[in-house]
């Protein structure tokens, strides 16, 4: 005789209520503690925003003083705005939106919970979030005289697209594994970014600037938003069933490593594991032979980083928007230009100095490799020393001309600020400290923290320096 026991589906607010429970008798921070800290940022964020803002007006005012630079700027930040919801949509495809822990896969999402109700809280609190992003992103761009005017306005379509990016986000985590449209959305926004930087740039220098739009598109943008933003809050409340453990615990790495790498001020935590899954989503492997075109290993290993370079084409789509990059800069703020060039070289060198990073990280792979130390490291130097000196000089008719000599010294420090970052051990955290008026002061784990930013500091001061 077989009984049938009816087994009771938890409700999922009962669920989150003992799961806060469970949480709290393990917290041992306040929530004195908790409202303290985010006190002390705000208040950081307020007194050095109130002074930093007025100076960057009175410097973006001066500068647009120039015949065209204001309707130049205006398409500026256009592009930069595209590129920036392009950069924030891959980043939050990467890593969500929606996150579930460990436990909550172990434990909830085996369950047959009613898995909207459950996610219904984070997704009301995202889109709070996105569209409150949105508003302070386009209140900066007003307060700086970047953008249109009108508050209200302005700040409605902020608000509403933000909401509209964050439900589309939802969705596209519903349907990342059947459908290719999340990675087109990107793709299609750095691509308009682009697209205008570069149409911008070419209209400059031809002397043929568009003008701003006559009429404020704001409001506009704002009556389109709104709807937009409705219709996007209900296609995320229909994908939530249908976010499972795989999109759900996608991520959840990925922010662990995030937040471990912030606690312990190691970004190589963060980076590694970026690497390792960039490489898995290349995912083959070509049987090719090296060729013989010089003897030892050194032309294997140089090879070897070529095709490293090939296959990452998203390093090279990155030096080639920082070239863009500084030609806009020459167009809209040109007394920065030549600091900007040394920053993008040395943002140019890091890209490529993945090889680098990997040998000067790995003593098994430096043991396995054999040869001296310094060949092997000074072997996967040479792609990252050709490519910013060929960065360079495309990029010099935005920077303005320098002397041989000089150009040679400034690509040799920022290239030593490359292998001096590169080849950082990692972090130790015994390093000594002293006491101030403040509380203590880390001075070791800075000083290791500034290892490579430092020599790109003189390399500054010293390009500031040659331009007088």
């Amino acid at each position: 005789m077989s009984v049938a026991v009816a087994l009771r589906v938890p409700r999922a607010r009962a669920w989150r209520t003992r799961l806060r429970r469970a949480r709290r008798r393990h917290r041992r921070r306040s929530l004195g503690d908790t409202l303290s800290n985010l006190y002390m940022l705000l208040w950081l964020v307020l007194v050095y925003g109130v002074a930093l803002v007025p100076s960057l007006r009175e410097h973006l005012r001066s500068v647009s003083m120039a015949p065209g630079t204001a309707a130049a700027r205006y398409w500026i930040v256009v592009a930069v705005l595209l590129a920036g919801a392009g950069v924030t949509w891959q980043g939050m495809r990467t890593v969500g939106p929606l996150l579930a822990t460990p436990a909550e896969q172990a434990w909830g999402l085996a369950t047959p919970i009613d898995r909207r109700a459950w996610l219904l809280p984070r997704l009301v609190v995202l889109l709070l979030a996105g569209a409150l992003g949105g508003t302070v992103a386009t209140a900066i761009v007003v307060v700086l005289g970047l953008g249109p005017d009108g508050w209200a306005a302005v700040a409605l379509a902020g608000g509403a697209f933000g909401l509209v990016g964050m439900a589309a986000g939802v969705a596209a985590q519903a349907s990342a594994e059947r459908r290719r449209w999340p990675q087109r959305v990107g793709t299609l926004f750095l691509s308009a970014g682009a697209a205008a930087a570069a149409l911008m740039v070419i209209s400059h220098y031809t002397g043929r600037v568009a003008p701003r739009p006559a009429g404020a598109l704001s409001p506009g943008l704002a009556i389109a938003g709104v709807p937009l933003a409705a219709v996007a809050t209900v296609v995320a409340l229909r994908a939530l069933p249908r976010l499972n453990v795989v999109a759900l615990g996608a991520g959840a790495q990925l922010a662990q490593a995030a937040t471990t790498s912030i606690v312990w001020l190691d970004s190589t935590l963060l980076t590694r594991v970026l690497e390792v899954r960039r490489w898995r989503r290349v995912g083959r492997v070509r049987n090719r032979a090296f060729l013989a075109i010089g003897p030892g290993r050194m032309s294997a290993l140089l090879q070897a980083e070529l095709r490293r370079q090939a296959r990452r084409p998203g390093a090279l789509a990155i030096c080639g928007a920082l070239a863009l990059a500084q030609y806009a800069v020459a167009v809209v703020a040109p007394p920065v230009a030549a600091v900007a060039q040394v920053i993008g070289a040395y943002l140019v060198a890091g890209r490529l100095a993945s090889g680098l990073r990997t040998v000067g990280g790995s003593a098994a792979l430096r043991r396995a490799l054999g040869g001296r130390e310094m060949d092997l490291r000074l072997t996967h130097l040479i792609v990252p020393t050709l490519g910013v000196a060929l960065w360079w000089v495309l990029t010099a008719p935005a920077a303005g001309p320098s002397a041989g000599p000089a150009t040679l010294l400034l690509l040799g420090g920022i290239v030593a600020a490359a292998y001096r970052g590169a080849t950082r051990a990692p972090m130790y955290y015994g390093a000594g400290a002293f006491d101030t008026p403040l509380g203590m002061f880390p001075a070791g784990i800075l000083m290791q923290l500034a290892r490579g930013p430092d020599l790109l500091g003189v390399v500054i001061v010293l390009r500031v320096l040659l331009k007088r």
